[in-house]
């Protein structure tokens, strides 16, 4: 893992997770490693190219080294001044925030300060600037001369100031101090839309950016939401996933079941079964065993004594359980509830095999051209000294268990 890690520079992040704080530290150094080493070599291949190739610059990389002497690296979020991501990501929507709200700020000072451009100032194009007193043909005379003809005209002088005065509106001092007014007036306005400004683009920036929380907000609900509906499905899926895995594994069970009661290990010779009748069930099975074989002291010895090897009616697998254990050429003799009759089970040296026995007018094993014999007893000794058809002779009968459910066969 960590070579591929090194190999491909990344971190799964399902990985990094797990690690403690110190695994961290060593995982990143061995990167820092990495990284060093793949420069040098870098370094070493470019510097055989130059030899070869000899250039005029040479470009050097110094990295700055700790106390250790080895590489400093920075871990973004270890030391305590370094800021978290949240604190990050809040800094950047004030800005963003601010940003919005000052382009907001300057299109609406735009617009009033057009509005109020229009309402103050005056239409100067409707006022007239006074003339120059008009002279006669004064243009061509020199000062002396002009002064000389105002001296001795001033009742020409006065008259014309007096009817220039009368006709205009305005004078030259009245225009002076109009726009001196709308000068003053403007720059106060200037400043009160400075400070509406300022606090527009303040009031704006807190609006902002409580509107892109919400929005955040929003998604975050959402995106929890999603992932807790995806939880709830996955957790869904999961449940129907076992449950079909379940259900699989009943029917395979029961498969094996059903294998394990069909599917006797008898020689091929056995394959034809010829006994039709299946025991309805374990009741059955003892009922018939009290009215039909226990008359014929069938699993009993001459003294009216359960034979060793006799087990009654147990299952495949308890038989299996008893013979695990025994050597080599222990059997015992079971009733079955797949035909009318008897099972002997036998503890080859591979595994425990199992042969049926038909109980009729006679005993043999199920299949064509068997060998009868009068009673089971009788069939249990000759294959102690006649092997089976694998070559197997039943050697030792398996002593029974100490819960063998005897006693259903042979209460009164």
């Amino acid at each position: 893992m960590l070579q591929q890690i090194l190999r491909d520079m990344y971190v799964d992040p399902d990985i990094l997770a797990e690690l403690d704080e110190q695994q961290k530290q060593t995982l990143f150094c061995k990167m820092r490693e990495e990284q060093v080493r793949r420069w040098k070599l870098w370094n070493e291949k470019l510097g055989d190219e130059k030899t070869i190739q000899p250039s005029s610059k040479k470009k050097t990389v110094s990295f700055l080294k700790g106390e250790d002497g080895e590489p400093w690296v920075w871990v973004m979020g270890e030391h305590k001044d370094d800021k978290t991501i949240e604190e990050i990501l809040k800094e950047e929507a004030i800005e963003k925030a601010r940003k919005m709200a000052e382009k907001e700020a300057e299109e609406l000072r735009k617009q009033v300060e057009a509005q109020l451009y229009i309402e103050l100032t005056p239409k100067i194009e409707e006022m007239e600037v006074a003339p120059k007193i008009p002279i006669d043909d004064d243009i061509y005379c020199s000062v002396d001369e002009l002064r000389e003809k105002i001296n001795n005209k001033p009742d020409h002088f006065n008259y014309s100031l007096n009817s220039y005065q009368s006709k205009n509106k305005f004078n030259v001092i009245d225009t002076r101090d109009v726009l001196q007014e709308i000068s003053l007036n403007t720059q106060k306005v200037a400043q009160r839309v400075a400070l509406w400004e300022k606090r527009l683009t303040e009031e704006r920036t807190c609006e902002i950016f409580q509107k892109m929380q919400k929005e955040q907000q929003q998604v975050a609900k959402e995106a929890e939401e999603a992932e807790q509906k995806q939880e709830q499905l996955w957790r869904e899926q999961e449940r129907k996933a076992k449950q079909a895995e379940q259900q699989i594994r009943e029917i395979a069970r029961r498969a094996r079941e059903e294998h394990r009661l069909t599917n006797f290990e008898i020689d091929t010779s056995y394959s034809t079964i010829n006994n039709t009748g299946v025991p309805p069930g374990r009741g059955a099975v003892v009922e018939w065993y009290k009215s039909h074989e226990r008359p014929k002291w069938t699993g009993l010895d001459r003294s009216n004594n359960v034979e060793s090897w006799f087990h009654g009616l147990i299952t495949r697998s308890e038989a299996e359980k008893l013979l695990l254990d025994r050597p080599y050429g222990s059997f015992l003799v079971r009733l079955s509830e797949r035909i009318w009759g008897y099972a002997i089970s036998y503890r080859a040296k591979e595994k425990c095999k199992h042969y049926l026995v038909s109980a009729g007018l006679k005993y043999q094993f199920l299949g064509n051209n068997q060998i009868e014999h009068e009673t089971l007893r009788d069939l249990i000794e000759y294959h102690r000294v006649h092997p089976l058809t694998g070559g197997e002779k039943l050697v030792e009968a398996c002593p029974r268990s100490a819960t063998s459910p005897l006693n259903e066969l042979f209460d009164e």
